[in-house]
Formats: C-alpha cells, structure tokens, sequence
C-alpha cells in the first residue's frame, strides 16, 4: 500500500516515530523512535537484544505512528507487518537515520551488537490532516 503523498514531508522531516509491537501475553509495547523514509516506505533499525525486535519476531505486526510537532492534529499512522530482517553489519541504516535526526553517528550499544535493517510493509493507514 502507497503512503499518502501529504504525509511524504512529514516522514522526511525529523519527527519521531511511536512505534507499537506486542508483548507475548499480548500487551502493547511503544517506544519512540527514529526512522528513514526513503520516499517509497519507512525504513528502521533494530537492535538485537531490544524487546521491539524479540517482539516483532515473534509477532511482526506493528503500528507507527508520527505526528507533525508544529501540528499536533496532522499525523499518520502506518499499520502492517515488519519487513525482511536484514543484518546490517555495516549499520549503513542506522548510520544514515542518525545523521538525518542529528547530523552524525554515534554508536550507543556496544561494539559488535548485531544490528538489523528493515521496512514497515503498509497494510493500512489512518490520518488526520489536521487544521490549517
């Protein structure tokens, strides 16, 4: 499913993500979260170790949220499933989501900490446009 062209601005700018997964008995699990929107789909890192990614292997259906700072009433809200987990030994995506958010990279987790590339595949989405 396409993102709606009026919500492309809003996913390249620097808003942060909410991200929501499932717990194994079930309950929610949001946490914030940087992303990259590549102008086709967004895309996220995952850390290994995180309970997002313990999450979404067991379960790969997830909702992202992102809401407009400047206006809070114009959102989107992308739901669906976890892409292919990529290994990302490089942290290409990682690297380039940091320097969109904060100009550079710094590695927080330790070092040799698998990391892994991948993209929310849309199955719906939700949205208000907000007022003007």
């Amino acid at each position: 499913m396409d993102v709606p062209a009026e919500f492309h601005d809003l996913l390249s700018s620097r808003a942060i993500a909410f991200i929501g997964t499932l717990g194994k008995r079930g309950e929610p699990h949001v946490t914030p979260s940087w992303f990259l929107w590549d102008g086709e789909r967004v895309r996220i890192s995952l850390v290994e170790g995180r309970q997002r990614l313990r999450n979404l292997r067991r379960d790969p259906r997830l909702s992202l949220t992102v809401v407009d700072p400047a206006r809070p009433t114009f959102y989107l809200e992308l739901r669906g499933t976890v892409g292919e987990l990529t290994p990302d030994p490089e942290l290409a995506l990682e690297r380039a989501i940091a320097e969109k958010y904060v100009g550079e990279w710094t590695d927080v987790e330790p070092p040799g900490t698998p990391r892994f590339a991948t993209s929310i595949v849309v199955e719906r989405t939700t949205s208000q446009l907000g007022h003007p």
